[in-house]
C-alpha cells in the first residue's frame, strides 16, 4: 500500500506536488530552448562589418561596410568607401571578399562582384567625396546582420542630429555608435561635428544615420580636428542610390576583374601599397576651414627595406594638411601669413602616441646648469649645490630637465598623444642594511599615461620641490617606462596596443646602479638589457646626455637609443636642453619646408612640434599667394599641400582657433626680435658706411687742401722766404 503524507493545511499529497514540479521544470526547459532557438530581433543585430580578402592580407580591405536592400541577386548589397579598398588587388581573378563581424570575426556575407562600377578615392585628382563609394553584390543574403534603409529625401539641414555606426577599435563588440550634429551641407559633402571626440580608426565608409528616422544619410569619409572637437566629412548617400538605379547585369553584378586599376592609382590602399585605407580630409568651402590634402608623392622602397615604426602604413602614406587658414582667406598682417597644420595619416592609420618622460633625479642633478632656467635674472654658478658659487636651485640641472619637459608638453596635442612621467635615482646596495629604513624605490611613476597635461605639470612641480638625491639607476628608469607603456604588472597606466610608444630619457650622468659604482661594466649591461626589453616591445628611446659627466662616458645613453631605433642627443651645456628638446619628432618627419610658391620666398619663421604639428610665418605679396607645405618622412615618402590666400595690407585676419594662438605669438616674437636685430645691424652698417664716407671725405679734403697750399706757396713765393733765426 502506497504511503501518503498529507501536507499541513492542504489536501495535496507530496506525490502530486512532485509531479507538478517536474512538469513546471519541463515547461521551463522547453521555453528556454524555444527562446534560445528563436532568431534575435532585427534591431538587436549589428548593421556593420569589416571587409577582408579571403585568405589574404587584412590590409587589402579596411574600413567599414553596411548593408542596403537591392533588386536582383541576394536582395541586398554591401556599401563602403572606395578609398578603404585596394581596388587593384580586387581586380585579380579568383578573389573573394569576406565581410566579417568585428568581435567574433564571423563571416556574414561574401562577394566576388561589383553591383555598380566602383567609385574612386576623393584624394584622386578631380574626384570629390561624393565619388568615394563602392557597392558589392553579395553571393548570398547576409546572415546575422540587419539591413539598413537609405534616406532618398533632400539634404539634411544644419542642426540635424545623426548617429554613426561602426566597429570599435579597442572594445570587443560588433557595433558601436557615436552621435553628432550636421554643421554644414553642400551637394558634395555633409559636415558633422561629433558630440565627443572618438577613436575612428577603421570607421571609413561607416553609415551615418538620421537620428530621427534611422535611415542612412551618407558614408563617413574623413575626420580632422576642429577647435577641440572632431569634424567629419560625409559623402551623401544620394550618389550611391543614383548608381544603384542602373545595376550591372540586372543586379547580378560584374566580376571584380572587369574593372582593373593600374597599381598605384585609385582606392586608398591601391594608391599607396600596403597603406591603411581610411580617409583624410578634402577641400571645402564650409564656414570652419578643414585641411586640404592636394598632392602626395610616393617613393618606392628598395626590396626588403622596412618602413619605420610599427605603423608602416602611416609612414608609407604621409600627408600634409593645412589647419589654418582656409582656401581663399584674406590676410592683412604685414609680418606675413600665419599658417598652421600637421603631417597626418589617413583615418584608418591615424597615429596615436604614448610618451613617457623619464627624468634623472639623482643627487648630481642638483648642480647648476649654467643657465638662468627660472628667469630671475641670476645665473646659478659653482659646483655641487652651489657651494663654490652663487646657488640658485631654480637653475639646477634638475630644474632644466623639468623646464624641458614643460616645453615639450606645450607642443603636444592631447587629441593624439598621451604622456606619463617617470623619475629614477636609487640607493647603493650597501645602504640597504638591516637597520635601514627601507630601500628607496629606484624608479617611480609620478603620473600615469594621460591626456590631461595639467596632471603632468603637477607631477613636475612635485619632482622639482622634492629635489635631487641618490645615485643613477638608469636601467630602473627604462624598465619602469616599459612597464607603463605595456600595462604590465605594477603599472598604473591603461595600455593602448595600437599606439606608437616613445620614451624621452634625460640624464646628467653614467649608470652607478644596480650594482656598486665600482662595477661600471655591470651597470652598463643592466641598461643594455633593459633597452633590449624595450626594443622587443617596439618602444623607441630618445636619450639626452646632459653635461660633461654624461658625455665623458656616454655608452649607456648611446646604446639605449641605437638599440631601440631612437636618437641620441648630446647636450654639452645642460641649460640648453630646453631649446634642444624642441627638435624631437615622434612623427618620423625629417624635413619640412613652408614656402610662398607664388614669390619663391621661404617662411621667415617656422616652429615644429614632436607630434607633427607645425606653424610658420610666410612673407606675402599683394594679391593672390599660393602657400605650399612639403614634408619628407624618415622612410623617404614626400607629401605636399597648398592653400591659396589673398593679401590685402591692413585687412583683419580670419579668427584664429585658440589652440594656435600660442604658436602664432611665439612666431611673432621671433619675427620682432629678428627685425630688431636686422634694424640694429642695418644701423651699424649705415653708421660704418657714414664713418667710411667721412674718412674718405676728410682724406679727399686733406689732399685738396695740400694741393691748394702748394699753389699758394708758389703764388706767394714762400719758398724764398727763410724762417726767422733763433734769438740767442
Amino acid at each position: 500500500m502506497e504511503t501518503r503524507t498529507e501536507l499541513a493545511g492542504s489536501g495535496v499529497s507530496r506525490t502530486v506536488v512532485r509531479m507538478v514540479g517536474r512538469l513546471a521544470l519541463l515547461l521551463t526547459l522547453a521555453g528556454a530552448l524555444a527562446l534560445h532557438g528563436r532568431p534575435a530581433a532585427s534591431e538587436d543585430l549589428p548593421a556593420v562589418a569589416r571587409p577582408r580578402l579571403a585568405g589574404g592580407d587584412p590590409a587589402s580591405g579596411s574600413g567599414t561596410v553596411f548593408f542596403l536592400p537591392a533588386t536582383g541577386g541576394a536582395g541586398a548589397v554591401a556599401v563602403g568607401a572606395a578609398h578603404s579598398f585596394d581596388l587593384f588587388a580586387l581586380s585579380r581573378s579568383d578573389v573573394q571578399l569576406e565581410l566579417r563581424l568585428g568581435k567574433t570575426d564571423r563571416v556574414v556575407a561574401t562577394s566576388s562582384r561589383y553591383y555598380v562600377p566602383p567609385g574612386r578615392s576623393f584624394s584622386e585628382p578631380g574626384a570629390s567625396v561624393r565619388d568615394d563609394y563602392v557597392v558589392f553584390a553579395l553571393d548570398a543574403a547576409p546572415r546575422g546582420v540587419r539591413i539598413l534603409e537609405a534616406d532618398p529625401g533632400k539634404r539634411a539641414p544644419p542642426g540635424t542630429r545623426v548617429r554613426i555606426l561602426g566597429v570599435p577599435a579597442t572594445i570587443a563588440q560588433d557595433e558601436d555608435d557615436l552621435y553628432g550634429s550636421v554643421s554644414d551641407v553642400t551637394p558634395e559633402r555633409i559636415d558633422v561635428i561629433l558630440d565627443v571626440p572618438a577613436d575612428l580608426r577603421g570607421w571609413g565608409g561607416a553609415p551615418v544615420l538620421s537620428y530621427e528616422s534611422g535611415r542612412v544619410l551618407g558614408l563617413l569619409e574623413a575626420a580632422w580636428p576642429d577647435d577641440g572637437k572632431l569634424r567629419l566629412g560625409v559623402a551623401p548617400i544620394g550618389a550611391v542610390l543614383d548608381a544603384m538605379d542602373t545595376p550591372l547585369e540586372g543586379g547580378r553584378g560584374a566580376p571584380f576583374a572587369r574593372y582593373p586599376r593600374p597599381e598605384g592609382s585609385g582606392g586608398g590602399s591601391g594608391s599607396a601599397p600596403g597603406a591603411a585605407g581610411d580617409p583624410a580630409p578634402a577641400a571645402t568651402r564650409s564656414p570652419t576651414p578643414p585641411p586640404q590634402t592636394l598632392s602626395r608623392v610616393q617613393r618606392r622602397r628598395p626590396e626588403g627595406e622596412p618602413l619605420l615604426g610599427r605603423a608602416g602604413a602611416v609612414d608609407a602614406r604621409l600627408e600634409v594638411v593645412f589647419e589654418y587658414p582656409h582656401d581663399g582667406s584674406v590676410l592683412g598682417d604685414a609680418n606675413g601669413a600665419f599658417v598652421a597644420g600637421r603631417a597626418v595619416a589617413q583615418l584608418g592609420g591615424f597615429q596615436r602616441f604614448d610618451v613617457v618622460l623619464v627624468i634623472d633625479t639623482s643627487g648630481s642633478t642638483a648642480q647648476m646648469s649654467g643657465s638662468d632656467i627660472n628667469g630671475n635674472g641670476v645665473v646659478g654658478e659653482g659646483g655641487f649645490r652651489g657651494i663654490f658659487g652663487k646657488s640658485d636651485a631654480g637653475d639646477s640641472i634638475l630644474a632644466a630637465e623639468i623646464a624641458a619637459a614643460r616645453q615639450l608638453l606645450r607642443g603636444l596635442d592631447p587629441r593624439s598623444t598621451r604622456v606619463a612621467l617617470v623619475t629614477f635615482a636609487g640607493e647603493p646596495p650597501r645602504d640597504r642594511g638591516l637597520f635601514s629604513r627601507g630601500a628607496r624605490t629606484a624608479a617611480l611613476t609620478e603620473e600615469a599615461l594621460t591626456t590631461e597635461y595639467a596632471r603632468i605639470e603637477s607631477g613636475l612641480d612635485r619632482v622639482l620641490s622634492r629635489g635631487a638625491t641618490g645615485m643613477t639607476h638608469m636601467a630602473a628608469g627604462v624598465d619602469q617606462a616599459t612597464v607603463e607603456l605595456l600595462g604590465l604588472r605594477g603599472s598604473v597606466s591603461q595600455p593602448d596596443p595600437e599606439s606608437e610608444k616613445v620614451v624621452l630619457f634625460l640624464t646628467d650622468g653614467q649608470p652607478t646602479l644596480p650594482y656598486d659604482a665600482i662595477f661600471e661594466a655591470d651597470n652598463v649591461k643592466a641598461v643594455l638589457r633593459a633597452s633590449d626589453r624595450a626594443s622587443r616591445a617596439s618602444i623607441r628611446i630618445h636619450s639626452f646626455a646632459l653635461g660633461p659627466e654624461a658625455l665623458e662616458g656616454p655608452i649607456a645613453t648611446v646604446e639605449m637609443a641605437e638599440r631601440t631605433g631612437g636618437y641620441f642627443t648630446p647636450v654639452r651645456h645642460p641649460g640648453d636642453i630646453v631649446e634642444v628638446i624642441e627638435n624631437v619628432s615622434f612623427a618620423n618627419i625629417e624635413e619640412l619646408h613652408i614656402t610662398n610658391a607664388t614669390t619663391g620666398d621661404e617662411a621667415s619663421q617656422l616652429v615644429t612640434h614632436a607630434d607633427g604639428r607645425w606653424g610658420a610665418l610666410v612673407p606675402l605679396a599683394a594679391g593672390k599667394n599660393r602657400i605650399r607645405a612639403t614634408a619628407r618622412s624618415a622612410d623617404g615618402s614626400v607629401a605636399s599641400a597648398d592653400v591659396v590666400v589673398q593679401y590685402a595690407p591692413g585687412a583683419p585676419d580670419p579668427l584664429l582657433p585658440p589652440r594656435l594662438v600660442t604658436d602664432r605669438n611665439r612666431l611673432l616674437e621671433q619675427r620682432l626680435l629678428e627685425l630688431k636685430r636686422e634694424r640694429i645691424t642695418a644701423e651699424r652698417e649705415k653708421a660704418e658706411r657714414t664713418r667710411q664716407e667721412l674718412v674718405l671725405e676728410i682724406e679727399r679734403e686733406r689732399e685738396e687742401a695740400r694741393e691748394r697750399a702748394a699753389r699758394q706757396r708758389k703764388e706767394l713765393d714762400l719758398e724764398a722766404v727763410q724762417p726767422p733765426g733763433e734769438v740767442r
